[in-house]
């Protein structure tokens, strides 16, 4: 169907949305590569940030392909509050009734899904410049194992070689970078086209799943 032509953005219930809850590597891959939009936005249980990110906060493979593929991270950190403290409130659960427009950091840091923010920032760290955390984000993070790694890559400047990579993919643009047509008519060497791809993160690629945690 996607060979000839079918358009993955047009289903009322999102096609990307729906193989990332199945957990399937094959079919998620199979559609970011149909120009599936990874930054589509669920009516449900609205987030400031891509929806298609809550599904794999779990699992680092299926993270990477969705970071690779041009998530917006940025969107990620972007929260008002900054520095100031924010405002408690406490909920039973994740539900639309009393969640709208969460932001990141409200979500990583509830309290069954907070072991997981070290992982999941520090990926994320691949694939952003210079960014800033809230203060509620770096209150949890600071707890983390991966926190010493994630302040010195906050704290520094980052690689002119990585912000190469950031420009340029961001002046492709995402339709282009999943284009393997695209791609290979690019006047650049394989190994330069392998690093604006994000290859080396690319488990699903390698099939390391040894990265699912």
């Amino acid at each position: 169907l996607l060979n000839a032509g079918a358009l993955p953005n047009q289903d009322p219930i999102n096609c990307l949305q729906i193989a990332l809850r199945m957990g399937n590597y094959e079919l998620t891959n199979l559609l970011l590569r149909h120009g599936a939009n990874v930054n589509y936005f669920c009516r449900v249980n609205t987030t400031h940030f891509p929806s298609a990110l809550q599904y794999a906060l779990k699992d680092e493979v299926m993270l990477r392909m969705l970071m690779n593929y041009g998530y917006d991270v940025h969107r990620c950190f972007d929260c008002p509050q900054g520095n100031s403290s924010h405002s408690q409130y406490v909920t039973d659960g994740w539900t639309s009734t009393v969640i709208k427009d969460t932001m990141f950091c409200e979500v990583i840091t509830l309290s069954w899904l907070k072991h997981l923010s070290g992982k999941v920032v520090r990926v994320m760290l691949d694939y952003v410049d210079r960014v800033n955390i809230c203060w509620k984000l770096e209150a949890v993070l600071k707890e983390q194992e991966l926190w010493p790694d994630i302040n010195s890559i906050l704290t520094n400047p980052r690689s002119l070689k990585h912000l190469c990579r950031l420009k340029i993919r961001e002046c492709m643009g995402r339709l282009r970078l999943r284009c393997p047509v695209f791609m290979a008519f690019l006047p650049l060497p394989n190994c330069l086209k392998d690093y604006i791809l994000y290859k080396e993160y690319d488990l699903y690629g390698q099939e390391n799943f040894i990265g699912t945690y």
